[in-house]
């Protein structure tokens, strides 16, 4: 703790919550990077023209959707608490890198958020067999969403281990 720094509580929404935000976060993370993971594997098959996973394929999609949005919406919540105590009162001063690859996370995350919910939402209409055109894209989709959530996990990691909400 700072202190030269106000009362750490004063005016940050959540501050007593950052614990367990911190750790749902992470939690949603690694459902996260797991569904992610397999899903674009997955899509290696799927552009070979290989379709015998579909249903497993097409759970792997919702679960990044939902993980995505949850995780997503657990760092907004724990963002005022990053904002001021972590990189007000730390990184902008003492880790100015670290300060902008949160940055770079932030903006991919907000980026990707869009196209993780287009894969849950596909999962529930794309028939591959069928639609063999719109095979591609969505393989894009999940690479894309699988990049930027592998980012954005070792971005996170690397960004607590120098200070975290503590």
């Amino acid at each position: 703790m700072d202190l030269a720094g106000p009362d750490p509580s004063a005016g940050v929404f959540l501050y007593g919550a950052r614990r367990l935000l911190l750790v749902l976060h992470a939690g949603g993370s690694i459902v996260l990077i797991g569904a992610a993971t397999h899903h674009a594997l997955q899509m290696r098959h799927y552009l070979r023209g290989r379709f015998g996973a579909a249903r497993l394929e097409k759970i792997y999609a919702k679960v990044i959707s939902v993980a995505y949005l949850l995780t997503f919406a657990l760092g907004a919540l724990l963002y005022p608490t990053y904002r001021v105590r972590v990189r007000g009162f730390y990184l902008d001063r003492h880790a100015p890198f670290f300060a902008g690859l949160f940055d770079v996370k932030e903006v991919y995350a907000s980026l990707a958020l869009l196209a993780a919910i287009a894969l849950g939402a596909l999962a529930f209409t794309l028939r591959p067999t069928e639609e063999r055109h719109l095979v591609p894209v969505y393989a894009a989709m999940s690479f894309l969403v699988c990049a930027v959530v592998w980012l954005n996990v070792i971005a996170g990691l690397l960004i607590v281990s120098v200070r975290g909400p503590g």
